[in-house]
């Protein structure tokens, strides 16, 4: 190295404190730290730290507040699309559609001489041809009216000349043909597919913050595994299975409240001159008030809350166990027969929950009121008398809704009309009734199922 070199001037000077524009020849993308990082006093770091810290924790409750909002506009985008089917079969489980046997149809009679030959042959048992049928709308049907005792006409939810204007006509068919007579009915429209949407996504927001946090405290309480681990990887599922329930019950009843809400405002008529709660709020606010603070979780509705939410965690969190424990079948080895397996399970699941979620509907519905308040009126034909427990309503259900033994309805040109014919035994009693809405989950499960299988068609081409 020459002298003259060594006197040369450096090409850049150094600087203690790097500063933002400066750039090194050697390092050009280099970005230096802030300055205030370098030769600070004690103090100064300390407040950095805290400075560092408070950012962490703002970003991190950024972060929270979007995954919060993403959830709730994911939910209430998912409730949006499925409550006109949930509203449907509403309205098709609470609709109270007792046969003739309970409640006698009024038939025309021209003499008393046929009215006594056909009492008669009633009394023997045998149906001949002799009675005629009458159809609702026809004048001799209008002519003759059942009255009380007090001399006004008893409502007949199948004459259209006595039925409410409010309420719709019976609902014998599935959720699809429900949706369209809501949708064409003069005071519901197209805006009662939507009623209740609202007190379901807070349900469903709430039972999403609820149940995990009651299962993690649970959890952590008796030292049990995460509960993000999938049951069929632990040894023993018995401790996990009931702190999961345990929290799918505690969740359940906490918000027990909004599930009657939600039944109430879906079954109660959209006129505005009848119609009882103008929204979720005003709802428990006439509850609280005409029935009592009591009557919000200490009513006739607990004891369903209870069986509900018992059984469906239950069921739901056992059929993967079962397809792998009980049938030894793997969905890597055998998707389809894992489909299937799963396809069934889910099957028997519905004919089991159906029922008591049909119950705790019809239940909701049963305003037992201290201080009476505006009436109730519904958009389909409810019972009148109150159930007393589940097993009572499941008896009333099976009892007094069953196909009549002397009439059996059929719809023809959008008219009811009535034709006798030989019952077998099962007409006797109303089973179906109880399942209302299975197709619609029938076939939900059909696609979940459909996708399975190519989903796993596709994983074996790629692994191929």
């Amino acid at each position: 190295m020459t002298l003259e070199a060594s006197d040369a001037q450096p090409r850049y000077t150094y600087t203690p404190f790097p500063q933002p524009t400066t750039v090194h020849p050697l390092r050009p993308y280099y970005v230096p730290q802030n300055a205030d990082h370098y030769y600070t006093p004690l103090g100064n770091v300390t407040s950095n730290q805290e400075d560092r810290s408070n950012k962490l924790l703002n970003e991190e409750s950024q972060g929270l507040i979007k995954e919060v909002f993403s959830l709730g506009l994911l939910k209430y985008i998912s409730t949006a699309i499925s409550n006109p089917f949930e509203v449907s079969k509403t309205l098709l489980q609470v609709q109270y559609l007792p046969n003739e046997d309970v409640v006698p149809v009024t038939v025309e009679s021209d003499n008393a001489a046929l009215d006594s030959d056909e009492e008669a042959s009633d009394d023997d048992g045998i149906y001949s041809s002799s009675r005629r049928t009458l159809d609702s709308n026809s004048p001799g049907f209008r002519q003759s009216k059942n009255a009380d005792i007090h001399g006004y006409i008893d409502t007949n939810i199948y004459d259209e000349s006595t039925r409410p204007a409010y309420m719709v006509p019976p609902l014998e068919h599935g959720v699809w043909e429900t949706v369209k007579t809501l949708k064409g009915h003069q005071t519901e429209g197209l805006r009662s597919l939507w009623k209740g949407q609202f007190t379901n996504w807070l349900y469903e927001m709430g039972h999403v913050f609820l149940q995990p946090t009651f299962e993690g405290a649970l959890n952590d309480a008796f030292d049990l595994y995460d509960d993000t681990i999938p049951l069929i990887y632990l040894d023993r599922v018995g401790p996990n299975i009931a702190t999961l329930i345990v929290s799918h019950v505690v969740a359940g009843v906490i918000l027990s409240p909004l599930e009657v809400v939600r039944t109430r405002l879906v079954v109660q008529t959209a006129s505005s001159l009848h119609k009882k709660y103008t929204g979720t709020f005003d709802c428990l606010r006439q509850m609280i008030k005409e029935e009592g603070f009591t009557s919000l979780y200490w009513s006739h509705n607990l004891i369903p809350s209870i069986v509900f939410h018992t059984v469906c965690p239950l069921l739901e969190c056992t059929v993967p166990l079962i397809i792998d424990r009980v049938f030894h079948i793997n969905p890597a080895d055998s998707p389809i027969l894992y489909g299937l397996a799963q396809l069934g399970l889910n099957t028997l699941q519905l004919l089991i929950t159906l029922p008591i979620e049909t119950i705790r509907k019809r239940l909701h519905c049963q305003i037992a009121s201290r201080t009476p308040g505006k009436s109730f009126e519904t958009v389909v034909q409810t019972r009148k008398a109150p159930y007393v427990s589940m097993v009572d309503a499941t008896y009333r259900i099976i009892i007094e809704e069953g196909i009549s033994q002397t009439f059996i309805p059929r719809h023809e040109n959008h008219r009811r009309r009535s034709v006798r014919r030989q019952r077998s035994w099962l007409d006797n009693y109303g089973v179906r009734r109880l399942y209302h809405g299975f197709y619609l989950h029938f076939t939900n499960n059909v696609i979940q199922f459909f996708f399975q299988i190519m989903n796993g068609v596709e994983d074996d081409f790629k692994d191929f």
